[in-house]
């Protein structure tokens, strides 16, 4: 009877954790560590790899992109950064994903706009 209440609540724990939403990675990250994860992605034979620079706040600058498989939402001081055409960030299902590609080992300078 026990081993069976165990198996119940188990089988209930990974239903719940299967069934959980799944949420990008956020976090702060430095330009050192972003221009390393896009060096060793861009080494991959099919890379399509982007930063798309999203906007900036009063404390940080905002950009997504996709590491190996993943979106990853990249945070990073405005104290380690200067960009030199700054747009407002937003979190509104209303505005677009971002504004424009940046190229993180060119100073995140701005390569192409997002259509």
């Amino acid at each position: 009877m026990k081993m069976n209440v165990l198996y119940a609540i188990g089988a209930m724990a990974i239903l719940v954790a299967c069934s959980a939403p799944y949420q990008a990675q956020k976090s702060v990250w430095t330009v050192k560590e972003v221009q390393e994860s896009y060096n060793k992605d861009s080494a991959k034979k099919y890379n399509t790899n982007c930063v798309l620079y999203r906007g900036t706040d009063n404390q940080a600058h905002y950009f997504l992109t996709q590491f190996t498989d993943k979106w990853v939402f990249l945070t990073i001081k405005k104290t380690e950064l200067s960009i030199t055409e700054e747009k407002p960030y937003k979190v509104d299902s209303a505005v677009k994903l971002g504004y424009y590609y940046v190229d993180p080992n060119n100073h995140f300078v701005k390569t192409r706009d997002f259509n």
